[in-house]
This record gives structure tokens, C-alpha cells and sequence, in this order.
């Protein structure tokens, strides 16, 4: 009779292998939702640099070429080169020329979103969603 009550009070206490599976189910379901809404940060986060990269900098060499030449560069790949008067190069590498998503950024010297003001400079996010150098709502 004794024997089996100090069985009893030997006993470990632990997490039985139910609990354990119910533990982790939570724990992948939360990491689920939480990737799920980071990855739409990503993408925000993506459209925000191409903003950024066509509206700095990329404009900001167009200008400064067309302060040197009177005139805007055919394409972005003339930013690369120095010009005939001397000028440039008005970017460092190639790497400018490309979107977060590794497309070249396009080039239209007429500007029509910009009213022919500057050229416009834009690129088409994963969504179809036009980034530019032109005012919201062109």
C-alpha cells in the first residue's frame, strides 16, 4: 500500500504532448498573420525607394545635364558619359538606372506628365501601379 502512494507523489510534472502541439499551432499561425502584413510593408516600403530614386536623384542628373547641354539626355543611359562639353557623368553606376524590383527605370524626354516641364522618369511597381517623377494625380 505504500509502495503505490510514493508512486503517485513520484510523478514528473510536464506538458503532455496534446499541449505542446497546441503551443506551436499558435505560435505558426501568429508568425503566419505577422509575415503576411510584413510583406505588405515590403512591397509599401519597395514603391516608397522607387519614388524616392525618381524624384532625386534621377531627376536631379536629367536637370543637371540639361544645365550643362541646354538641352534634357535622349535617355538615362547618357547619364553614365560624360557629354560633349565635358560634363558628367551625372550618375555613379548603372545600379542608379534600376527599380527596387531590378527593371530599368523609364525615360520620356517630352514629359508629357510633367506638362513638358522635365522629362518624365517612372517605373511600374509588381501591382501595376504607375511610380513617377510627375505630380499626383497626372
Amino acid at each position: 500500500m505504500i509502495r503505490r502512494n510514493e508512486l503517485k507523489r513520484q510523478r514528473r510534472a510536464g506538458f503532455t504532448l496534446m499541449e505542446m502541439l497546441v503551443v506551436v499551432a499558435i505560435i505558426v499561425a501568429l508568425a503566419g498573420i505577422g509575415g503576411f502584413f510584413l510583406m505588405g510593408q515590403w512591397v509599401g516600403a519597395q514603391k516608397d525607394a522607387a519614388a524616392s530614386q525618381v524624384k532625386g536623384p534621377l531627376t536631379q542628373a536629367c536637370q543637371a545635364y540639361f544645365l550643362k547641354n541646354s538641352a534634357y539626355p535622349d535617355s538615362l543611359r547618357q547619364l553614365l558619359q560624360k557629354d560633349q562639353l565635358g560634363g558628367g557623368p551625372y550618375l555613379e553606376n548603372e545600379d542608379a538606372l534600376k527599380d527596387p524590383w531590378g527593371h530599368e527605370y523609364q525615360y520620356d524626354k517630352a514629359g508629357t506628365h510633367n506638362n513638358g516641364t522635365r522629362p518624365d522618369i517612372w517605373t511600374k511597381a509588381p501591382d501595376d501601379t504607375m511610380v513617377g517623377n510627375w505630380p499626383k494625380g497626372r
